[in-house]
């Protein structure tokens, strides 16, 4: 199996990590009744998911390159 460059995996883990926190948060906040933080923390986990498969496919492009 090829290694994914090493820029890209970083970025992908740091957006999954961040994607897992906000997620945890956004349900802490439900709980409390704190809707637009909620809301806010919800906003957060998507675009940090959406960061984190767009680091995904640029790693698999990358490897299907010549030379990647």
């Amino acid at each position: 199996m090829n290694e994914l460059p090493r820029d890209i995996c970083p970025r992908r883990d740091t957006a999954h990590y961040i994607a897992e926190m906000a997620h945890e948060l956004a349900v802490l906040a439900a709980v409390r009744e704190l809707a637009v933080l909620r809301y806010l923390l919800e906003m957060a986990r998507d675009e940090a998911r959406a960061i984190a498969s767009q680091a995904m496919t640029d790693a698999a492009v990358m490897d299907q390159e010549p030379g990647g």
